[in-house]
């Protein structure tokens, strides 16, 4: 999945921590000028105490001081060291003072110090202090959320790459196979984004920075507001909450109905989630709801791309609108894609009926259906999707060579489509199942080449062995067969599965008079734990019978 990044270029504006203040003094909030600067010091409402400034000059003032020098003079570690510790020490200094009046100043400044740092769980931290403030007006809550909800992206990213949590996965209909959605809580990284998002949008009108001309707006750290809905949707799409995410996509799609970048990717994620849901009815309102208005956007943007002084973005963005506008419209004529959904629907309650006959004949319609829409509508987002339905369909029908004439033409027309990985892994399997295992063994080395980490990879080398087997390239399947049972991954799966192939690469070896590689195979088949198939076991024990002659 591909996001969007927040920016978080923060300005770092933080000299030092104010001193006490006189209760009556009025409460500052996150647009208040930092302490130490020039223009707090001439305010008629500061009052320093000189107890507090003593103890700022000591815990704080120090650490600024040696960052700038530390920066001054290129030692950038040494700068994020102080830095660092600049920032813990306003905390602790907030914690010892939790009624001071520029409270949400230190810790807009502490936040600021994390995030230029890149420490982002302790910048979201900071910046969440300021959103949860009882005293927190509109624009500190609009700032604190801005700076929080970057944070905890980078928070996500960082915990996704390191396996803590799972990758965000965006499953399009197409490639659930009729399931219905698992909706699950967001990981709390990606939990506290969306609610960042959701704080920011009921404040970005008081945000700061949205007053300034777009370049200073994001040098200053300004976000872009479409964006951040637009992922806050993809992250509640990608937990299956396809509700909400079809809330906020429509959310950002009338608000934002000009923007090409943000139209092409929220439109069609929009209509899928109607697919999701199995709401034909609602997908027919949505498409009849949006082609006369990105259709409007498209002529007006046509209009600004033809004029002399037309930016190149602009003809960029015209292009992009006149796609999805034409996309809509084919979509508008789509009900045979919907017909054929319907179908299959009906084809599934009639094999659960027992009627077998019946049953192949709804998904022989639909599968019809399908492979017609496609034919028709070549160049919508949607004609891959009906391709792989339609394999799905003759799948159903017991018709394999018409599913595989399909995904073929799903990898040859959209080989980038989104249910391409999955068309590659049934692809290859089907061409198993019908003994075609040449052609089986190209869709399979297709798929280790293209998605190495792939979620079917150990199906994908298990069937990659056997089409190398079946076709006498007897080596390259010894070799496959046992990279699959060392990869800890795949030989995690199921012992019996890890025994089957040992057993055919042993006895491939054995073929091959390569004794010694197929005594060790054997020892590791004989060693295998957690092995309780009857067959499996066999295995096992012919292992043994077989190194014991060896001896």
């Amino acid at each position: 999945m591909n996001l969007r990044s927040v920016s978080l270029a923060l300005a770092l504006s933080l000299s030092a921590p104010a001193a006490a203040q006189d209760s009556a003094l009025s409460f500052a909030q996150a647009d208040y000028p930092p302490p130490g600067n020039a223009e707090a010091a001439v305010d008629s409402n500061v009052a320093p105490d000189a107890t507090e400034v003593a103890l700022l000059k000591n815990d704080v003032y120090t650490h600024v001081d040696a960052a700038r020098r530390a920066r001054l003079s290129g030692d950038v570690d040494r700068a994020k060291v102080e830095d660092k510790a600049a920032a813990d020490a306003i905390l602790s200094f907030v914690k010892k003072y939790p009624n001071h009046r520029l409270r949400i100043v230190f810790y807009k400044s502490a936040a600021e110090r994390y995030l230029n740092i890149q420490d982002w769980e302790a910048g979201a931290e900071a910046a969440q202090r300021i959103v949860q403030d009882p005293k927190a007006n509109s624009l500190s809550k609009a700032v604190g959320s801005r700076y929080a909800l970057g944070a905890w992206q980078m928070v996500a990213v960082q915990e996704m790459k390191a396996g803590k949590i799972p990758q965000l996965k965006l499953a399009f209909s197409g490639s659930r196979g009729g399931a219905a959605p698992t909706p699950r809580m967001p990981d709390v990284p990606w939990r506290m984004f969306v609610e960042n998002v959701d704080i920011y949008v009921q404040n970005a009108a008081s945000d700061p920075a949205n007053k300034l001309p777009p370049e200073e707006r994001r040098a200053a750290g300004g976000v872009d507001l479409a964006q951040v809905q637009l992922i806050a949707a993809q992250v509640e799409f990608g937990y299956d909450n396809i509700e909400d995410a079809q809330r906020r996509l429509a959310e950002v799609i009338a608000a934002f109905p000009g923007r090409a970048d943000v139209l092409e990717t929220a439109v069609p994620m929009y209509l899928d989630t109607f697919r999701i849901l199995k709401n034909s009815q609602g997908l027919e309102a949505a498409i009849a709801r949006l082609e006369p208005a990105v259709g409007a956007e498209a002529k007006k943007a046509a209009e600004v791309a033809a004029s002399p002084t037309a930016t190149e973005q602009q003809k960029k963005d015209a292009v992009a609108l006149k796609k999805i506008a034409a996309e809509l419209r084919d979509a508008a004529k789509g009900g045979d894609y919907n017909s054929a959904a319907a179908m299959m629907a009906k084809g599934d309650a009639l094999a659960k009926e027992g009627k077998g006959a019946d049953a192949a004949a709804q998904y022989r319609q639909a599968a019809e259906v399908f492979d017609k829409y496609a034919a028709e509508s070549k160049e919508s987002a949607d004609a891959p999707n009906a391709l792989f339905n339609a394999a799905l369909a003759w799948d159903k029908a017991k018709e394999p060579k018409k599913a595989i004439a399909d995904r073929e033409q799903i990898l040859a027309a959209y080989p980038d489509a989104m249910v391409a990985r999955q068309t590659t892994v049934l692809l290859g399997g089907g061409l198993a199942a019908a003994r075609e295992y040449t052609a089986s063994a190209k869709y399979n080395e297709l798929y280790l080449r293209r998605w190495p980490d792939g979620p079917h990879r150990c199906a994908v080398m298990q069937n990659l062995g056997l089409a190398q087997q079946e076709t006498k390239k007897t080596q390259e399947a010894v070799q496959t067969y046992l990279a699959f049972a060392n990869d800890p991954a795949c030989s995690a799966e199921d012992p019996n599965n890890t025994a089957r192939v040992l057993y055919s690469a042993a006895k491939l070896q054995v073929d091959q008079k390569k004794t010694a590689d197929a005594k060790k195979t054997l020892q590791q088949l004989v060693g295998l734990k957690g092995v309780t198939d009857v067959v499996a076991k066999s295995y096992q024990a012919d292992a043994k019978e077989r190194l014991a002659k060896m001896k």
